[in-house]
C-alpha cells in the first residue's frame, strides 16, 4: 500500500511541528535576553564594580542558560504532545497546544519583563518574596503608590505593544510550513528523533552538564546587582513564589530551617536571660519610642552633610546618645516593627501572622512592669499587616492610627502626614506614659507639596560637591520627604522636651530606606539605621558602643529605666553596660562585627563591606554563616515552640 503524497507522513508532521516549537523557543530566548539586557543598560549605575569583558561572556553565558529552560519549561507539553498525539494523527490538537501555551508564554513574559522595571526601580532587584508580602499590606494604598509615583502609563504602552508584536510572530510561526526533510532510512530517522528529545531535555534544563540551570549557580561576576539580572523575570518570578512558600512554610514545620541544635538554641536562649543594672536615670515622666518610616544612616554622615536633609537629627545627636552604626531587624516596616515591640528577632516569620508572646521579651509587658501606660500611635490604618491587633496583643493598653488624626493627610495613600500624627500623640498622650510611634511620611508614593515650605532643593539645584556625586542623583522631591519627616521629628521633640522636660526619647529608623542619593551605595549605607536616646541626663559618655543592632535597644532602655533587678530576656546587649559589649549583632540576613558588615545574598553567598579600610579583622564567612544560624535558629525555635520553662524559670529567680 502506497501513502499518499498530498497527505505528509507522521514523521514529517512530528519534524515540522518541532521546527514550529525550536522557532518559539529562539524567538523566548530572544525576548528574555532582551530585558536582560536593558535592565543591564538602564540600571547600569547600580553596578558597583566595572566588568571585564569575560566576566560579561559569563554573564550572558548563564544567562541564556535560564533563559533556556524557562522557555524549555513552557513548551514542554506541546513538545511531549507531539511526541505522543502525533503518531496517532491528532497533529491538529498539538498545534493547538503549542499556539496556546505559547500565547500564555509571551503575555506571561512581556508582563513579567515590562513589571519588572518598576519593581527593579523600587526594590533594587528581580522579583523576590517581599512582592508576595503585598498580599498582607494595604493593596490600594500600594496600587496608588505605583500609579502616583511611577506613572507607568509608558509601561503599560509598551506591554500592549510588545504583547501584540508577540502573539503576531506567534500567528506568524503558527502559519510556518518548513521544507520537507526526505529522510527515508527508518534508522536515520530514529537518531534524528533521538536527538531532537535529547536537545530539548538539555534545552528545558539550560546546560548540557550534569546539573541544571540553578540559583545557586548564578553569581558568575563580582557584581551582586547584575548577578540578579543572570535569572530572567520569568524564573525570579517563580523563585519568589517559591521563597515566600518557605517563609511560610517555615510556620507549619517542627524542623528548625537553620539547623541550630538543640544545646546551641538552649544555651543562647539561656543566656537571654537577663537583669538590670539600673537605673541609670530618675524615672522619667514619658517615654517616646520613635520608628521613622525608612530613616536610614546614609544621610547622616558628614560627606552628605551639605545637603541638610536631616539638620534637626543632627542637632538631637549632638545632646544624647547616639549610635549611628546599627543593623536593623528586617528589611521591612512589619517585620522590623515586630521584632522592636515583641523582643523576638526578624528570621523569616511574619510576626503579625502568629499568636506568640513572651511577657519576658516584650517591650509593652517590660515597660507595664514598670509601671507605665502603654500606647501606640501609627500614621496609617490599623489593618495594615493587622498591625493593631498584633500590638493590642502584645500589650499596648491604648492603640491610635491615621483615622483618629482626620483619616487622610496631603498625600493620602498611606495615612495622616508626620506632622498630624505628631499633634495626635501631643493632643493625647498620658502621664507616665510609654509612646510608641511609627511615622509614614518618608513613604511613596513621595507627593506631599513641599512647595511652600523652606525645603532647599525645590530645583535639585544641589551643592557642587553633591552633583559631582553622580549624573543621576536622587530626586528632589523624594529628598524632600526625608527632610520633611526630619523637620516634623524635630519640632515634635523640642515641643514635648519643653512640655515634659523629664521626657525619654528614643529614635531610630524601622529599616534601610531603598533609596540612596547616587547609584552606588555601599554596603554599609545599604544595611544600616541610627539609634538615638535623649533625655536628662543622658550622654553620650554614657556608652562607649560603635554598633548595635535594632535588638539592643530594649536591654537598654532596662537598663536606663528598671527597678534595681528587674528580670526580662533579650537577644541583644545594653548599650550602657560596659560589661555587654557585643563582637557580631546580626539583622535578617545581615551581620555586622566591629569593622566589617556582611549581608547574605539571594543565592545564599556573603557580600561583605569593610566599615575601616585598615583593619586587621580576617573575613570569615564560616564564622559569619555559623553564628548567624545560631541566632536566627534560636528565634525561630522561641515562636515555633513553647518550649521555654527553663527560660521562664530563669528570668522569675
Amino acid at each position: 500500500m502506497t501513502s499518499n503524497p498530498s497527505f505528509p507522513s507522521r514523521w514529517q508532521t512530528f519534524f515540522q511541528e518541532n521546527y514550529r516549537l525550536f522557532l518559539l523557543w529562539s524567538s523566548g530566548v530572544f525576548l528574555f535576553m532582551f530585558f536582560r539586557l536593558f535592565y543591564f543598560g538602564y540600571f547600569h549605575d547600580k553596578t558597583t564594580t566595572a566588568l571585564s569583558f569575560s566576566q560579561f561572556c559569563d554573564f550572558l553565558i548563564a544567562g541564556f542558560k535560564f533563559d533556556s529552560a524557562a522557555t524549555g519549561v513552557c513548551l514542554a507539553v506541546p513538545f511531549l504532545l507531539n511526541c505522543f498525539l502525533q503518531p496517532l494523527r491528532l497533529g491538529k490538537w498539538v498545534a493547538k497546544v503549542r499556539h496556546l501555551f505559547a500565547g500564555l508564554f509571551f503575555i506571561s513574559v512581556s508582563l513579567l519583563g515590562i513589571c519588572g522595571i518598576t519593581y527593579i526601580s523600587e526594590y533594587g532587584s528581580q522579583y523576590n518574596h517581599l512582592m508576595l508580602e503585598g498580599l498582607y499590606d494595604d493593596q490600594q494604598a500600594i496600587i496608588l503608590t505605583a500609579i502616583q509615583q511611577y506613572q507607568p502609563w509608558g509601561s503599560l504602552l509598551s506591554l500592549l505593544m510588545l504583547i501584540t508584536l508577540s502573539l503576531c510572530w506567534n500567528k506568524k510561526v503558527d502559519r510556518t510550513t518548513p521544507r520537507k526533510l526526505t529522510v527515508q532510512n527508518k534508522w536515520v530517522r530514529c537518531i534524528i528523533t533521538v536527538v531532537t528529545i535529547v536537545l530539548f531535555i538539555c534545552a528545558a534544563r539550560g546546560s548540557f552538564e550534569t546539573r541544571p540551570a540553578s540559583r545557586k549557580w548564578s553569581a558568575v561576576t563580582s557584581d551582586t546587582f547584575v548577578n540578579n539580572l543572570v535569572i530572567n523575570p520569568f524564573r525570579s518570578f517563580i523563585y519568589a513564589i517559591e521563597d515566600f512558600r518557605e517563609l511560610n512554610s517555615i510556620t507549619s514545620t517542627n524542623e528548625n530551617p537553620y539547623s541550630s541544635t538543640a544545646t546551641e538554641i538552649d544555651a543562647l536562649l539561656n543566656s537571654n536571660a537577663k537583669t538590670s543594672n539600673g537605673p541609670l536615670l530618675n524615672k522619667p515622666s514619658h517615654i517616646f519610642y520613635i520608628v521613622m518610616e525608612s530613616f536610614d544612616s546614609w544621610p547622616l554622615q558628614d560627606k552628605y552633610r551639605s545637603l541638610k536633609l536631616t539638620e534637626q537629627f543632627h542637632q538631637l545627636k549632638q545632646q544624647g546618645l547616639y549610635i549611628e552604626q546599627a543593623l536593623p531587624a528586617a528589611s521591612s516596616t512589619m517585620n522590623s516593627l515586630s521584632s522592636l515591640i515583641s523582643g523576638i528577632p526578624y528570621s523569616g516569620v511574619n510576626m503579625s501572622r502568629l499568636n506568640v508572646k513572651y511577657d519576658e521579651y516584650s517591650l509593652f509587658e517590660l515597660m507595664k512592669s514598670q509601671s507605665y501606660n502603654t500606647n501606640f500611635y501609627y500614621g496609617g490604618l490599623l489593618s495594615w499587616q493587622k498591625v493593631g491587633e498584633f500590638v493590642k496583643h502584645q500589650g499596648a493598653d491604648s492603640v491610635y492610627s491615621a483615622a483618629d488624626a482626620g483619616g487622610k493627610g496631603s498625600a493620602g495613600a498611606w495615612g495622616v502626614d508626620d506632622e498630624q500624627l505628631f499633634d495626635l500623640v501631643s493632643q493625647t498622650v498620658k502621664e507616665n506614659s510609654f509612646n510608641m510611634i511609627l511615622t509614614t511620611s518618608y513613604h511613596g508614593p513621595f507627593n506631599l507639596d513641599l512647595s511652600n515650605t523652606d525645603y532647599p532643593w525645590q530645583h535639585k539645584d544641589y551643592p557642587a560637591e553633591i552633583s559631582a556625586l553622580s549624573d543621576n542623583l536622587l530626586e528632589q522631591h523624594i529628598l524632600g520627604h526625608l527632610w520633611y519627616s526630619d523637620q516634623q521629628l524635630g519640632k515634635f521633640v523640642n515641643r514635648m522636651r519643653e512640655r515634659h522636660p523629664k521626657a525619654l526619647f528614643v529614635i531610630t529608623g524601622d529599616h534601610y530606606s531603598r533609596r540612596y542619593l547616587h547609584p552606588q551605595p555601599n554596603l554599609y549605607e545599604l544595611t544600616h539605621v541610627p539609634i538615638l536616646i535623649l533625655g536628662e541626663n543622658v550622654t553620650q559618655n554614657m556608652s562607649d558602643h560603635q554598633f548595635a543592632s535594632h535588638m539592643d535597644i530594649t536591654p537598654t532602655l532596662m537598663d536606663l529605666i528598671a527597678k534595681p533587678n528587674s528580670p526580662y530576656a533579650s537577644f541583644g546587649n545594653s548599650l550602657v553596660s560596659a560589661s555587654s559589649h557585643s563582637k557580631v549583632v546580626h539583622g535578617h540576613k545581615t551581620t555586622r562585627t566591629a569593622h566589617v558588615v556582611w549581608r547574605e545574598t539571594e543565592a545564599g553567598q556573603y557580600d561583605h563591606f569593610s566599615i575601616k579600610s585598615t583593619h586587621n579583622e580576617p573575613h570569615d564567612e564560616s564564622f559569619v554563616s555559623e553564628q548567624y544560624h545560631d541566632y536566627m535558629g534560636a528565634s525561630w525555635h522561641l515562636l515555633m515552640s513553647n518550649k521555654h520553662d527553663k527560660l521562664n524559670r530563669n528570668c522569675t529567680n
